[in-house]
């Protein structure tokens, strides 16, 4: 920091006036009114150069390393200003992501530019009886609002036939929500979503209406995260990720919880089978 000082209006350099140089025939008042102003200034001085609060550390993403169809239908996002960014739940050094304790404000701490550029969505896919199912965990590093926890972890599946998403099913408060085609809207082949916060609740992905496309993240365009697929990940940090203990948010896309999943997300008509290999 330089010492400096910047005009409040013209956000210039301001010139410093010369010193005063108290008179020893000052009035006890002129001493007074003379002090309180030199604390005033310490003070704004003190809490212009304090730093910030700290903040957990940002994790660099995993490089982009994923099936193709993964890839080529990957939702598009967007997130309300009311909440945090995703951001990676394990770094390229094999670090898991500690998270943020909840502290009243949705978005503190977890909303700027380093997180969402750093930021990865998960897949893993499977396809059957002429149906693919492509599911995508996404990671923010707390969830604020009534019943809110350390970590959270959203999933959205899509459902594919004939190269063309039919189906998007999105989880929301431990449950799926199904919707056809014609109720989802695109970013070319891909679903748009928004992480938002369902009034006093926690958050959940919610589809796009029109007025979404008013972007809120600071890229200002729909967002994708790099897509790390089921055999995407270095070493063993698949396993690292799959078991580590995120609380009561739970990553859906492990081989305890993927097939169980999917047959609680699919539309009920689907001739497609969660369990077949």
């Amino acid at each position: 920091m330089t010492d400096a000082l910047l005009d409040s209006q013209t956000g210039t350099e301001a010139i410093p006036s010369a010193p005063v140089v108290p008179s020893r025939t000052r009035s006890p008042r002129s001493r007074r009114v003379l002090l309180t102003a030199m604390g005033g200034l310490v003070t704004t001085l003190c809490l212009v150069g304090a730093p910030r609060m700290a903040r957990a550390d940002v994790l660099k993403a995993l490089p982009e390393k994923a099936d193709d169809f993964e890839k080529k239908f990957a939702p598009a996002y967007d997130y309300d200003k009311d909440g945090c960014y995703a951001t990676a739940a394990i770094g390229e050094d094999g670090k898991l992501n500690p998270g943020l304790d909840i502290n009243g404000e949705p978005s503190e701490g977890c909303r700027d530019m380093p997180r969402l550029t750093n930021a990865n969505t998960y897949a893993r896919s499977k396809c059957n009886n002429g149906w693919c199912a492509a599911m995508y965990a996404n990671y923010t590093e707390k969830d604020e609002g009534i019943g809110g926890h350390k970590h959270d972890w959203e999933h959205i599946v899509l459902w594919v036939q004939d190269d063309e998403v039919k189906h998007v099913s999105y989880s929301s408060h431990g449950k799926w929500k199904v919707a056809n085609r014609k109720e989802v809207r695109f970013d070319g082949v891909h679903p748009k979503l928004v992480y938002h916060k369902e009034g006093g609740l926690t958050h959940l992905y919610r589809l796009a209406n029109e007025s979404d496309d008013q972007i809120e993240n600071e890229t200002g365009r729909w967002f994708y995260p790099a897509v790390v697929g089921w055999t995407g990940y270095p070493n063993d940090f698949r396993d690292r990720l799959l078991k580590h203990d995120f609380g009561t948010a739970t990553i859906q896309i492990g081989d305890d919880k993927f097939n169980e999943a999917l047959k609680a997300a699919m539309p009920s008509f689907l001739p497609f089978d969660p369990f077949a290999k």
